[in-house]
């Protein structure tokens, strides 16, 4: 299942301009959301924990990125890790390890980006970028590569930022529905880039861009609140900083 966080129900990401909101998107997402509530209530019902199903954050990840300059000093990119779970790590691995020896081969990678993580894109990928006020998702990402390893689960996948003029912009992964909890530990932020580019980062809550969440709801639950209302709580998203 894809990972990251809120409305992905801890297997999915999705793409798009955040705030569009199309008859067929709608349509594209009650879809997702079905296949995503079925195979989240196989997962909890073998996990055999009842408290999972009845709180949000029902998924946890552990984020760090890795920005990527060419020869000529140029932001081109960057990889996204995401390391998943326990709980979770061991229901995917289980569901698509068809040999069951520790490992995601190739084409078992393959299973996990066709079944679990392309639901992603109905969910802009878990990934928000901005510079100034304007706010973007990565139409697609590429180089994708599910592993495992000591029972944890790790998506790795590229992002291109080369169209980003300036040097100067926030990189912020989070899931707008809560489902999934996105951790940066420390370290997080690591650079690929020549010796004439000097970069730099910090991570700040964002405060501007609140999500709401019902602490209560079970893990079926992938509504996605615009605005606060009685009994919902507020999570404000952490933003890489970068500069350069």
């Amino acid at each position: 299942m894809g990972l990251v966080k809120q409305d992905t129900s801890g297997t999915v990401l999705y793409g798009k301009n955040f705030m569009k909101n199309s008859t067929q998107e709608t349509a594209i997402k009650h879809t997702a959301m079905w296949t995503i509530r079925k195979i989240l209530f196989l997962i909890l019902m073998f996990t055999g924990i009842p408290a999972a199903l009845h709180a949000h954050p029902h998924v946890f990840i552990k984020n760090s990125v890795q920005f990527v300059w060419n020869d000529e000093g140029n932001l081109q990119g960057a990889y996204l890790t995401w390391n998943f779970d326990r709980f979770f790590s061991a229901d995917i691995i289980k569901w698509l390890d068809a040999d069951h020896d520790g490992t995601f081969s190739t084409a078992e990678s393959e299973e996990v980006y066709n079944h679990a993580f392309i639901n992603l894109r109905h969910y802009y990928y878990y990934t928000f970028i901005r510079q100034g006020t304007k706010r973007t998702n990565p139409p697609s990402v590429s180089k994708f590569r599910a592993t495992q390893k000591d029972g944890i689960m790790t998506y790795r996948f590229y992002i291109d930022l080369s169209k980003y003029p300036g040097h100067d912009l926030y990189l912020a992964v989070y899931d707008y529905t809560y489902f999934c909890d996105v951790e940066y530990p420390d370290n997080c932020v690591t650079f690929s880039c020549p010796a004439s580019v000097q970069p730099s980062y910090k991570i700040v809550e964002n405060r501007k861009y609140p999500v709401y969440y019902d602490p209560l709801s079970p893990a079926t639950d992938t509504r996605i609140y615009y605005k606060w209302a009685p009994g919902l709580q507020t999570y404000y998203p952490m933003e890489i900083h970068l500069t350069w």
